[in-house]
């Protein structure tokens, strides 16, 4: 009993708790397909917002941890998330630029939850829950592969063959999946160079390996790019390089010894996967990973206790002599790899490679500078900035234009770089906002690191890495559209912000009791509160639509046709300004052969986005089962202009036209 009573206050006190319930929480928004589907972030920004509002109301949140640059990253959020709302009344889908008003509204709260909900001297206990959210998310992600069937809701690799042996469970995208994980590893080497506790130490540095494993199985170049400007940052500002440099050498020789095992059982990584070879494999190399990340930690233990003992303090100039080294790594390797000739493979459009062969595709594609598009994806939407200086094409509309306005036939919603579409959907102002916020988190990050000192020093610069490293992903990749990894950038940039920390290196928001007066004070409240609501009720608004959309798909599927159309109909009544309601009950309406209601609810759902190609193909058809062939004809010709190099009009001047777009 004596001893269950020490246990008991020992496992609820806040140095524990709070990064377990920090972890548990990043751990599902990630578990979730990264929350990326519209459902998962709408519900999780009503969850973020209620939370505000009840945290404040009870008095458990506060902004004594608040400072003037936390005011100022508030302020650039909340202005991106109103000029993407004033979108609405320019882009050609209203209903997109809803949705990426929702988004931006979801990173906005995020923020000011962690602002508000994070007290005096508890910064550390943050950056270990976000570790552990990490290290959780990589053993998984390692298990689903190593153990195949462990997961059975993985299902990505069914859809897409020809990326199948890319592991992105459970983000569902590899790059986001890598990306995901290696934010944790200077959170990681933050806990081996500040812990006083030889174990905890060496059981930071021991997921590095399985964190590395993890960007090899998902092949991603986008981690190892965040990887190098995490570890630069890191080394750059961090005090206690030597230990620092001790732990990631300990890791290094772990991830070779784990991506050594991994690269000599090829079918696991290249696949085909679903073999009972594969599923032999991976229990082989799952010993071996967990030999090389305990080797790691084992071997940074050893060279703690041998430290203690010789009694050895390296001088600075070797701390500074590692991050040369680091930097001249990065630089070599650069160069090694032929970067003109890199360069122009990047700029290379895929429809002019050689696929890379999926026996060896890990290995190589780790090493080639192809682009995967992302040189056309970057030029469309400059090219959709130029014919929309000032506002830009408005929010959520560069798939719509890529598909109008692209030299070859591939799928994508976002142009893979945040700042880049900003300036295409959101004109100058997008773009200043978006670029504002990254270049200021992380000068503030590198100012308070070197006012600092200590862990206290050690800590912004694994935040500053953090962040940093979000930002560069973000510039190449959709990071900004995968919520999980959005959430933990911001979260460090909050982190950051704050004055959550032993010593107070930014100015803390001054709270005067004489002024403002008590009603002005409640006022504010009010209006805080009401605005707060308007948020809440914006989420709500596109998600119990979307509900019903999935209810009258359902019903349609099941041959309930009148269940069909009262969903839609709740749909549209939600979200009036939505084109997706209005071309659901055309398509129930089709389906029943009802083509005068079918007719005129895609005029409807083509008034509110009249750059969907979709919507005037299916206006076509109906115009065709009508008889109207001139206005079919018309319909199609518009169909095909605003997604000219669909394979479904490939044939379009070959055949007759009923053959062209009846089913």
């Amino acid at each position: 009993m004596a001893i269950l009573k020490r246990i008991r206050p020992a496992a609820l006190s806040p140095a524990i708790l709070l990064p377990l319930t920090l972890a548990a929480i990043t751990f599902a928004i990630t578990y979730d397909n990264g929350s990326y589907d519209l459902p998962s972030r709408n519900t999780l920004a009503i969850a973020v917002w209620w939370a505000v509002i009840v945290g404040v109301a009870l008095r458990v949140f506060s902004t004594e941890s608040a400072t003037r640059a936390t005011l100022a990253f508030a302020g650039v959020l909340a202005a991106l998330c109103a000029w993407t709302f004033a979108s609405v009344f320019w882009a050609p889908s209203a209903e997109n630029a809803f949705n990426e008003f929702n988004r931006v509204s979801l990173f906005l709260g995020v923020f000011v939850l962690v602002a508000i909900a994070i007290k005096r001297k508890a910064l550390g206990r943050w950056c270990d829950g976000l570790a552990l959210a990490a290290t959780a998310i990589t053993i998984v992600s390692l298990i689903s592969r190593l153990f195949p069937g462990s997961f059975p809701d993985q299902g990505l690799s069914a859809n897409l063959h020809s990326v199948a042996a890319r592991l992105s469970f459970p983000t569902g995208y590899w790059n986001g999946l890598a990306v995901f994980v290696v934010l944790g590893i200077p959170l990681l080497l933050r806990i081996a160079v500040n812990d006083k506790r030889m174990l905890v130490s060496a059981l930071a540095v021991a997921p590095i390996p399985a964190i590395v494993s993890v960007v090899v199985l998902a092949s991603s170049r986008g981690g190892i790019l965040t990887v190098a400007v995490c570890l630069v940052v890191f080394f750059a500002l961090t005090e206690n390089r030597w230990r620092a440099a001790v732990a990631l050498l300990c890791a290094t020789l772990g991830s070779i010894g784990a991506v050594a095992s991994l690269l000599a059982r090829n079918a696991l990584v290249n696949g085909p996967l679903g073999s009972e070879s594969v599923e032999r494999q991976g229990h082989t190399a799952a010993l071996l990973v967990a030999l090389a990340c305990l080797g790691a930690g084992a071997l940074f233990a050893a060279s703690r206790v041998a430290a203690a003992r010789m009694k050895y303090e390296p001088r600075p100039w070797l701390g500074w002599g590692v991050v040369a080294l680091l930097v001249l790594a990065i630089v070599v390797g650069a160069v090694a790899s032929h970067p003109v000739r890199q360069i122009h493979a990047f700029k290379r459009s895929p429809a002019t490679l050689v696929p890379i062969a999926s026996n060896n595709f890990a290995r190589a594609h780790l090493i080639n500078g192809r682009g995967s598009g992302r040189w056309q994806f970057w030029g469309s939407a400059i090219n959709e900035w130029e014919h929309h200086p000032v506002l830009g094409g408005g929010a959520g509309s560069f798939e719509e234009w890529w598909l109008a306005h692209t030299s070859f036939y591939y799928a994508v919603k976002d142009s893979h770089s945040l700042y880049i579409e900003s300036l295409a959907e959101l004109g100058i102002i997008g773009l200043l906002l978006t670029a504002g916020l990254a270049i200021g988190g992380i000068s503030v990050g590198v100012r308070r690191s070197l006012r600092s000192s200590g862990e206290t020093k050690v800590t912004f610069a694994a935040l500053t890495a953090v962040f940093a490293g979000y930002s560069a992903a973000a510039a190449v990749d959709w990071m900004w559209e995968l919520t999980a990894v959005t959430v933990v950038g911001l979260m460090a940039l909050a982190l950051l912000s704050t004055s959550a920390a032993s010593n107070h290196s930014l100015r803390v928001v001054a709270v005067d009791e004489q002024r403002p007066a008590r009603y002005r004070r409640f006022g504010l409240s009010v209006a805080g509160l009401i605005g707060v609501w308007l948020l809440i009720c914006a989420q709500a608004i596109p998600l119990l639509a979307h509900l019903r959309i999935s209810d009258s798909e359902a019903f349609t599927t099941s041959g309930n046709t009148s269940g069909a159309i009262r969903a839609a109909l709740d749909a549209r009544n939600l979200q009036p300004w939505a084109s997706t309601p209005y071309l659901q009950l055309a398509i129930v309406s089709e389906r029943e052969q009802r083509l005068q209601e079918a007719h005129s609810w895609i005029k409807k759902a083509i008034k509110r986005d009249s750059s969907n190609w979709g919507a005037w193909y299916l206006a076509a058809r109906i115009e065709t089962e009508l008889g109207d062939a001139r206005q079919a004809e018309k319909s199609l010709q518009r169909a095909f202009s605003l997604n000219r190099r669909s394979p479904l009009f490939s044939d379009l001047r070959k055949t007759p036209l009923t053959a062209a777009i009846l089913p």
